[in-house]
Order: structure tokens, then sequence, then C-alpha cells
């Protein structure tokens, strides 16, 4: 089995400008191989944060005859496509690695990828947290953090020790027993920029109590009367999330900005690219697990609710 535990900096919030590279390739329960790479920021993303400078400590200069990422992604690149990658946080990782390869056209390769943070909560409860920094702590590895190099290294030790513990010689296998979720990214997938994301996350917040139903007379009969709604991703067809809302409050429907005990549907906008993009939905699963009548309900219910 093969697993490739990576780990990106970046020179400003822009999770594309990637500042330094870390491989660390597991292979029969050991590392076999191992990345570290300062890298020179594409031109036009190359602008260094000062907050960013402060957490890694690599400055322009550091990485003035440093390669770009395209000239390293070689070297990367069989690691990757179209087998298991795990990151301290996919969350960030996975996109970042997205949007270096599209500011660069470089096709995105398929591949499955699973959250080394989710794997030490599901295998060691009790930390005080687990941030890269405590979890190697608590397995005795003491590390540079926000060294790419380094925090790689310490991933492919909490992957290798996890499964140690379980045993497991298969990351398939140690999901399943964990019971965390892994993702897939699918190769020539449609891909938006991270930035962009947020963007669109932003245009589409919208505080559930400042919507109010423009009318007194609603059915009691309807579907969506006296449920509570939350609302996630971003509606395909255009609809914004205010106007979502507004329908459903139009019917008699109450609505959180939070999924919780009293939820009755979590409304999935199509344009969700991924489940586990979105932390209401995995709260809503877990809420289901323990027995909550929670219901996730895709854009096209909703609105075939709403006739």
């Amino acid at each position: 089995m093969r697993l490739t535990c990576i780990d990106f900096e970046t020179a400003n919030p822009f999770w594309g400008s990637i500042c330094a590279v870390g491989v660390a390739v597991i292979e029969n329960g050991k590392v076999a191989h191992a990345i570290n790479r300062l890298i020179k920021p594409k031109p036009g993303y190359d602008l260094f944060n000062r907050d960013n400078i402060r957490v890694h400590g690599i400055t322009p200069e550091k990485v003035k005859n440093a390669p770009e990422f395209d000239a390293v992604y070689p070297e990367i690149k069989p690691f990757i496509e179209n087998g298991i990658v795990a990151a301290h946080n996919t969350a960030f990782d996975v996109p970042a690695l997205e949007d270096v390869l599209t500011i660069y056209n470089i096709p995105i390769p398929g591949f499955e990828y699973i959250c080394t943070c989710e794997v030490a909560r599901a295998s060691w409860q009790g930390l005080k947290n687990y941030r890269l920094k405590t979890v190697g702590a608590f397995l005795g590895h003491t590390f540079k953090h926000h060294d790419a190099g380094e925090d790689a290294l310490t991933s492919a030790l909490i992957m290798i020790s996890a499964m140690k513990a379980i045993p497991a010689d298969d990351v398939h296998v140690l999901a399943d027993s964990l019971k965390v979720k892994m993702g897939t990214v699918k190769a020539g997938e449609e891909y938006v920029l991270s930035s962009i994301k947020k963007e669109r996350r932003a245009a589409d917040k919208t505080d559930a109590e400042t919507i109010k139903a423009e009318t007194c007379e609603f059915n009691a009969e309807h579907p969506l009367y006296n449920r509570e709604l939350v609302f996630t991703g971003r509606f395909a067809d255009g609809m914004t999330r205010r106007q979502a809302m507004q329908k459903a409050v139009n019917c008699g429907a109450r609505l959180s900005n939070y999924v919780r005990y009293n939820t009755d549907f979590l409304v999935k906008g199509g344009a969700v690219l991924k489940d586990n993009d979105s932390p209401k939905v995995r709260k809503a699963e877990k809420l289901i697990e323990e027995g909550m009548k929670i219901k996730i309900i895709s854009e096209e219910e909703f609105l075939e609710m709403l006739k």
C-alpha cells in the first residue's frame, strides 16, 4: 500500500500561492520517500503577506532562486495521481493543490484523500486539541511546525501510528474502522479557485433571523409549514440563498443558521462540489447517526416541496 502525505505553506491568503511543499510517501508501513522544497509563487500570486511570514518564516528572499511549482510538480505527480493522499487539514491542502495546478493550467489528477486530523481525533480521544503539533507531541515526535517537509512527515507518523493501533494495512480499512470519511478528486472535474468560492460563500451568507415572511396566511398542510430549515451550498439554478430562504418562510417554515437537534431539513444546494466541503452536512450526518430525524434534501427536492 502507498499513501502520500502532503503539506503546503502559502505566501498569502490565496491558497494557490504555494511557497513550500512537503511530501512523505508511506510504503509498507514506513516512509519510503520524502520531499521538502521551497517554491517561488507564480508571478501575480507572489505577494508575501506579513501574517503568513510570521507563521512559516518564509520570505521573498528565501524563495528568490527557488523553482516555481510547475517545475517541481513532475517529481510529486507520480505519488499523487490515482493514489491516496493524506494531510492534516485536507480542507486546505487539497484545494491548495487544485488551486496551484489550475493557475498553471496543469490538469488536476484523480485521487482519494483522508484527513489526518480526523484520523487523530477518532484514534486518540481526550487530547486538548488535534492540531498537528499537539498530536505529534502526543506521539512523542518533536518537529519544526510549519516546515512543509516536517509537517508532511508528522502527518505520515499519525497515519502509521493509527494503522498500527487498529491494526490495518489499508487506508480504506482504517477509515471504515474509525468512521472517517474519505474524499475523492476526479480527474478532469470542473474546478473553481478557492478564492472565488470564498467570494461566493460570502455573497451567499444570509442571517436566517433577518428573513421574515411576506404573508400572514399559511397553509398548515404544506410540507414546509412549521418545519425548521437550514441551507448549505449554492443553488445550481442561480437562485440565491436569500431567495430560497424567503420562499421557505413564505410557506410557513422556520429558519436557522445552524444544524441542531430541532432541524427538520438541511437543504443542500447543487453547487456543493463535495459533501465534506460543508460542515453543516457533516454535523447533520452526525446527528442522524445519533438518532435525530433530520433529513438532508437536495435543491431539487426543496423546489418540489415548494410546489
